[in-house]
């Protein structure tokens, strides 16, 4: 958890490092258009995920924009969280989260950086998510500043906690 920007999530957990052979693999997922990667990923956040199991009632993707969802043809996060929430048997919630507004990507940003470029970047539809205990997924997570602003939504919008899990933690 960074001092500087505290975190609203409870905790957040990766399966593994962002070290090589990751760093090509997410790549090759995000950009190269081989979707079809999130399920060996997946394959290692389930793995992991006995030696960090926390209360979950939904599993929430950390959305993209829809500008960029449309030009990458999908949601890595959402593979993750679909494929994660098969394995494991936890309800798997896509569209409960949005991004409404349009951030430039995080990568290169320092840590202040990304958490000015995500701040309220992110709603919540609807009230089903009252009372929720949420795990919310993504790919890589790097300062936090994502899954703090995402997180941050859905605990205004009444969840009861969220954690975030993601394939790799960048060190």
């Amino acid at each position: 958890m960074c001092q500087s920007h505290p975190l609203p999530l409870q905790q957040i957990r990766a399966a593994t490092l962002f070290a090589e052979p990751i760093p090509h693999i997410v790549h090759q997922m995000k950009y190269e258009g081989l979707f079809a990667l999130a399920q060996p990923l997946a394959g290692l956040m389930v793995e992991a995920w006995p030696q960090w199991q926390v209360a979950v009632d939904w599993l929430i993707p950390v959305p993209l924009h829809p500008d960029r969802e449309k030009k990458r043809g999908y949601n890595q996060a959402a593979l993750l969280a679909r494929q994660l929430g098969q394995d494991l048997g936890y309800t798997y919630m896509p569209g409960i989260l949005q991004r409404n507004k349009f951030t430039p990507p995080q990568v290169g940003l320092n840590a202040a950086d990304r958490f000015k470029n995500v701040h309220g970047a992110f709603s919540v539809t609807g009230d089903l998510i009252t009372g929720k205990r949420v795990l919310l997924i993504d790919d890589v997570c790097t300062t936090g500043a994502t899954m703090a602003a995402a997180a941050q939504a859905l605990l205004d919008a009444g969840a009861a906690a969220v954690s975030g899990y993601c394939v790799a933690r960048a060190m």
